[in-house]
């Protein structure tokens, strides 16, 4: 029947999705372990970088930023700092004015980061430039680390491992995030060892300054939409583990979700803009991680994870004989939502078993992502980047 040939269909989907194209990609790059050994760049070999920051009501990261962008180990005179602000109505600019050896361009109009990043790149004069944010801070050797391996002509961007600052007091928000984002690096990794990964995450990443394209003033993910404009230009995009951007989670559960609701949102506009990654005559490689990284998880697998459970049901209820199967499969269902129903429940205490925030976690961030297509549908999606509050922020 019907019912249960779509039942074990949106089963394979969603294991492929989070489970069967890691393993795709882990069985040749453990056959592989070749790597190219990159030489020690000395200090003249290492060239001249711009380090992009957008800043929006950021006052209180702006001095410890601005450390630890001088505390990276490369040479001083060879790293140069642009800040641009975008309206801000806190002491930012103030701030920013006070300090020395950097470039600042300030806009009292609030523009969104993609117009900001464009009015940066024209003053930029390196070979390189690194993108990340004003709340995130860098390891000492990120900047080392990630220019070496432009050394390869075919490597176009290299993007650092984004890392959620979390201990035990934190909420099932930055430890659910937290999870996500060591999955997330995994796949780039991987991805990265087999050729190309899909994108760079926008707290670190770097370019060759001139595969930089002017940026469309309503993008929502400008790290997505530079990452896209690389590969279009026969580029590849490299990950680094060892170049770590890190930075707090997100104080609340409803301060995620908002911030989630807004990237799937910029999810569809991006592959709306960017369908033609998905044609394998053009790039089969970009073509099969982005449909299996990106488009399986925004598009499909949402929908998938409210039908599963129904469509067990009804395979119950029609099954005269209650195969043992299909028992177990709705019991194995019901405790993964339970543990979500759990996890509602006690989603602003502090101690959290991983039980509980992955499958919550893994929920909420299905279900932000209908919502976001719905936003994105009925062009309700401002590209002006409205803050989530992190832990640090009070």
């Amino acid at each position: 029947m019907l019912i249960y040939f779509l039942f074990w269909l949106a089963i394979g989907i969603t294991l492929y999705t989070y489970f069967g194209y890691i393993m795709l990609l882990w069985l040749p790059c453990t056959i592989k372990r070749k790597r190219r050994h990159l030489t020690a760049m000395n200090q003249n070999q290492l060239p001249d970088v711009t380090i992009i920051i957008a800043a929006h009501n950021e006052e209180r990261y702006i001095i410890p930023k601005y450390q630890n962008t001088l505390s990276l180990n490369y040479p001083s005179q060879k790293v140069h700092q642009v800040w641009v602000t975008d309206g801000n109505t806190d002491n930012t600019s103030e701030i920013l004015k006070s300090l020395q050896n950097i470039t600042l361009i300030n806009s009292p109009q609030r523009l969104g980061k993609a117009l900001s990043i464009n009015k940066a790149m024209e003053l930029v004069k390196t070979p390189i430039t690194l993108y990340t944010d004003a709340n995130t801070y860098l390891s000492p050797n990120s900047l080392v680390d990630l220019v070496k391996l432009f050394e390869n002509p075919k490597v176009g961007c290299v993007a650092g491992q984004k890392k959620i600052r979390c201990d035990d007091t934190d909420g099932l928000a930055s430890k659910g995030e937290g999870i996500y984002w060591r999955y997330e690096s995994l796949i780039k990794k991987l991805e990265s060892c087999t050729g190309s990964t899909v994108s760079g995450a926008g707290e670190l990443y770097a370019i060759r300054t001139n595969l930089f394209k002017p940026l469309p003033g309503n993008t929502i993910l400008d790290d997505f939409e530079i990452s896209a404009n690389i590969i279009y230009q026969g580029y590849r995009i490299k990950y680094v583990h060892q170049a770590i951007a890190s930075e707090a989670g997100s104080l609340t559960v409803d301060d995620e979700k908002k911030r989630k609701v807004r990237i799937a949102a910029g999810c569809f506009q991006a592959l709306v803009r960017h369908i033609n990654l998905l044609n394998p005559i053009k790039n089969a490689e970009i073509a099969f991680k982005f449909f299996s990284h990106k488009v399986l998880r925004w598009i499909f697998v949402p929908p998938i994870i409210i039908a599963i459970p129904f469509l067990n049901a009804i395979i119950l209820f029609l099954n005269q004989s209650n195969s043992i199967t299909y028992t177990l499969t709705f019991a194995a269902i019901s405790f993964f939502y339970g543990m979500v129903a759990i996890g509602y429940l006690i989603r602003h205490s502090a101690r959290i078993s991983s039980w509980v925030t992955f499958p919550y976690y893994g929920f909420m961030m299905n279900i932000n992502m209908l919502k976001g297509f719905i936003r994105f549908t009925m062009g309700k999606q401002s590209h002006i980047w409205d803050k989530a509050k992190r832990k640090t922020d009070i």
